[in-house]
């Protein structure tokens, strides 16, 4: 008897309780209804928009579900007109979310809204492609008029240096012939003398008969003068010869001036060609603190033989990462993720070896997509069956990357399977929290968000660098501030 009354007493309080529970809700309910609905009143769409999804959240089956549909569609189209004079790529994500879990709002006015702004969407972006197309001819045409005036340049370059060449041929020419001449004088001078001296000496001979003295004295005389005439002579030779290779000189000078000058205007016509990293590209790779902890980083030290293997690997990343584009039919998205991974990690202090690391990583990070049905990756809407299994592309990549070398390999993991971790802890697949979250994931997910807000897709317009960073910022919950904040100063 004791026990029925008991278990009588535990069933009225059981059903009070769950009375009060269902009564709380359907005011919690109403009242998230109201406040829509004087936000529509008051045409404040925007907080009307967000009552009546509270209250869609939190109805139960006794609140009057057809007040509520009604005054969401009414609500729903006013916000979708919004959106058509004004689209906001993020408000119609969330749209088409909220339409999807709340099938029940959706009306032929709805889907014609829809529809509309799905085509002028696209008219728009016919419009850019346009306006791109225009743009890349007319950047030809420049192109190809900066071509002829350079060839234009070149030539007329061509043209003077020729004339300045045969000119200073010339100027050679005309020196040599002055120095022929000298010496062509001077051994006329040099044979006039010798004759002059004959002269005399058989003058001096006929005297000898009248004066021995006469005689020596005229032999020492002829002997002076033979020796002043060589000495003249001499210093005349060496003097041409002299002046001559002076001025051979000054022409070999002057023919390796202008060649040089010649070259350097040519590689000044044609412009200089570089890589991405430069002839050293470690002296790209920069920053003295570090981010976090310098323990939390591997243990990586750089021999030249590593740096050489460091390359090596980037290659085999660059590689991989182009297949990936090509299966997700994202053009250069690895190239664009990765190049804003190693500069973020710069900007953030990283260690030249964990940024270089960090690049080749972010190349590689999508991998599993690789292992999913090809016809996945090309539907433009999936059901919560196929998004579950495109989830699934984080625990498949570890076949595609085992040419990573194994001191390496945890930045590679943990760029592959963590990328789509949040900051709240509402990603997956580990659910990890903030400093749980690796660097590295925490750079790839603020770099791919980017690149994929920046980039042309299907029902929106390619956002600005402001608005890209500003919808990074306005979701902390998601991404990492301090990596949008170094985001926002490099790009």
């Amino acid at each position: 008897m004791v026990q029925n009354k008991i278990k009588t007493v535990i069933f009225t309080i059981f059903l009070s309780l769950f009375s009060i529970s269902l009564l709380s809700a359907d005011d919690l309910s109403s009242k998230y209804l109201t406040k829509a609905d004087e936000a529509l009143e008051a045409e404040n769409i925007a907080d009307a928009y967000k009552y009546i999804n509270a209250s869609l959240a939190t109805e139960k089956d006794k609140l009057d579900h057809s007040k509520i549909i009604y005054l969401a569609q009414t609500i729903y189209v006013l916000k979708l007109q919004a959106l058509l004079e004004n689209f906001d790529d993020i408000e119609m994500v969330d749209i088409e979310q909220n339409l999807e879990k709340y099938q029940d709002i959706s009306n032929t006015k709805i889907k014609k809204l829809l529809k509309q702004i799905e085509l002028d969407q696209a008219a728009k972006k016919e419009a850019q492609r346009q306006k791109e197309r225009a743009d890349d001819i007319r950047i030809q045409q420049e192109l190809q008029e900066a071509q002829q005036r350079n060839m234009e340049i070149q030539l007329e370059s061509n043209e003077n240096f020729q004339k300045s060449m045969e000119e200073t041929t010339q100027a050679l020419r005309e020196q040599n012939e002055a120095a022929r001449q000298n010496q062509q004088e001077m051994k006329e001078a040099l044979a006039s003398g010798l004759k002059d001296m004959g002269d005399a000496f058989s003058e001096s001979a006929k005297e000898t008969k009248r004066s021995t003295r006469v005689i020596a004295f005229a032999v020492i005389g002829i002997a002076l003068l033979i020796v002043l005439i060589i000495f003249i002579v001499t210093i005349f030779v060496h003097k041409g010869l002299k002046q001559q290779e002076q001025q051979q000189e000054n022409y070999f000078k002057m023919v390796t001036a202008l060649a040089a000058s010649q070259q350097n205007q040519t590689n000044l016509l044609l412009g200089g060609i570089t890589d991405l990293y430069g002839s050293n590209p470690t002296l790209r790779i920069a920053g003295s603190s570090t981010w976090q902890s310098p323990e939390a980083l591997p243990d990586v030290s750089f021999s030249e033989e590593d740096e050489k293997a460091l390359k090596e690997l980037a290659v085999k990343c660059e590689e991989l990462g182009g297949k990936i584009d090509q299966a997700t039919n994202r053009k250069n998205n690895s190239k664009n993720v990765s190049e804003l991974v190693y500069k973020m990690s710069v900007k953030l202090g990283v260690p030249q070896g964990m940024a270089m690391l960090n690049f080749c990583a972010a190349m590689v990070y999508d991998a599993g997509f690789l292992a999913l049905d090809p016809e996945l990756l090309t539907n433009e809407s999936l059901s919560d069956e196929e998004k579950e299994a495109m989830k699934e592309h984080v625990n498949l990549s570890e076949k595609y990357l085992d040419f990573v070398p194994k001191k390496y390999w945890s930045v590679f993991e943990d760029a592959a399977i963590k990328h789509h971790e949040n900051m709240d802890g509402s990603g997956y697949p580990k659910g990890l929290k903030g400093e749980e979250i690796p660097q590295i994931a925490r750079l790839i997910r603020v770099a791919e968000t980017y690149n994929s807000l920046s980039s042309k897709r299907n029902y929106r317009q390619t956002m600005d660098k402001e608005s890209a960073i500003q919808a990074l910022r306005d979701q902390p919950q998601f991404y990492d501030s301090q990596v949008v904040d170094a985001l926002d100063s490099i790009v």
